[in-house]
């Protein structure tokens, strides 16, 4: 609360106490007043009923005031008991119950003077709060709308700061929006101007390696061949990871069966797991569906399986499994390989992160675009190794 309503919160209860204090007050003399009417009234009427002779005696008492007199009525109440220390000694029950009320009554409506204006404070104040709450919640949406308030209270100081800090936020998210989006472009313009000469180059490398050369420059040409296979892997998997980093790469959502998924994922790769004589094995269940990107998801699962099949030595296995549950489907994929380092374990998703157990052509880079795909789609993937000898990857996509 701050000076200024405070100052007129005080102001206010003053008033009101003074007000109600000065009605209790007319009420307590307004009683007393009629109480006293009626004893004197009484004695009076006792009086003249005894001797009607004293009636103007009586009466001129009471408009003269005569300390003999008054001297002498408080010696015959002595005797009969009722002494001047004892404020209702007229067996008024009545004027103790009206005091008592009203008493009551004061207390009363100084209680739900105070619980109404906190109970008003509170929800004046929860509102705020409420406001204020709805307005973070707006900002994660990407609503920056704020509505100032026309009375400044105690959290206007706090929306204040709020909004500056806000302000900064939106401006600081944008800047670095377009320099994420400038930084896409630029490496799409890259990959445009390389595709060209990488083109060109593996048309060559194709010619070179279908001519007569034999020996050592065959060797050689083999090699140029994987390198610029290589080039052309590097130059599309950062392009598809600037596009992700700057939020412009757009998915299409539809209906997956997962079986499905997994074979059209593996079919660029069924000589390379031929080529090693490994062995195979999916699980056979058309029944199970999710909500996701087929081509990217594909291309995520084939990233994973590949690097499975370079790590598998020959006539090794590698499963794949899947399920779903109310809360995500699961797809597993375990191989028969060594396994990972375990120091390399928390940096596999890391970009151009080489582990112990990596080959000499790994760029490091297929398994961090596996984890970027995957996490677009509200999706984890966890790498673990087996219990006996082996890694598994498993993938979980969860449900919106």
């Amino acid at each position: 609360m701050n000076k200024k309503n405070m100052k007129v919160w005080f102001i206010a209860t003053f008033l009101y106490i003074a007000f109600f204090s000065v009605a209790f007050g007319s009420l307590i003399y307004t009683g007393s007043k009629k109480v006293f009417y009626e004893k004197t009234a009484g004695l009076i009427g006792a009086g003249v009923k005894t001797n009607p002779s004293i009636e103007k005696t009586l009466v001129s008492s009471l408009k003269n005031k005569n300390e003999k007199d008054i001297n002498k009525g408080k010696e015959i109440l002595r005797q009969y008991g009722y002494a001047e220390e004892f404020k209702f000694n007229f067996n008024n029950n009545t004027m103790i119950s009206k005091v008592l009320i009203n008493v009551l009554l004061l207390i009363a409506l100084l209680f739900f003077y105070f619980a109404g204006w906190a109970l008003v404070s509170n929800i004046i104040k929860r509102k705020r709060i409420y406001g204020l709450a709805k307005y973070l919640y707006d900002i994660n949406e990407g609503i920056y709308k704020m509505k100032p308030q026309k009375k400044e209270d105690e959290f206007s100081n706090l929306e204040d700061e709020l909004y500056k800090t806000v302000m900064m936020l939106r401006e600081s998210r944008e800047r670095e929006k377009k320099e994420k989006e400038q930084l896409s472009d630029n490496l799409a313009d890259i990959s445009h101007q390389l595709k060209t000469p990488l083109t060109s180059m593996s048309l060559m490398a194709e010619l070179l390696e279908d001519s007569d050369i034999k020996g050592e420059d065959a060797l050689y040409i083999k090699s140029i061949s994987a390198q610029v296979d290589r080039l052309n892997y590097l130059v599309s998997s950062l392009l598809v990871l600037s596009k992700i980093d700057a939020d412009a790469l757009t998915l299409e959502y539809s209906s997956i069966n997962v079986y499905e998924l997994i074979w059209e994922s593996l079919e660029p790769i069924h000589l390379m797991i031929e080529k090693k004589k490994q062995k195979l094995s999916i699980k056979n269940n058309s029944d199970i569906f999710f909500k996701g990107d087929f081509h990217w998801t594909s291309e995520a699962i084939l990233n994973i399986v590949k690097n499975c099949c370079e790590h598998t030595p020959k006539g090794g296995e590698i499963s794949i499994d899947y399920k779903q549950n109310p809360i995500c489907t699961e797809i597993t994929i375990e191989d028969t390989g060594e396994g990972f380092d375990k120091k390399d374990i928390k940096k596999l998703f890391t970009r151009f992160y080489k582990g112990s157990n990596s080959s000499k052509d790994s760029v490091g880079i297929g398994l961090a675009l596996s984890n970027s795909i995957i996490k677009k789609q509200n999706g984890e993937i966890i790498a673990l190794n087996k219990e006996k000898r082996g890694a598994k990857f498993i993938i979980k996509f969860y449900r919106n």
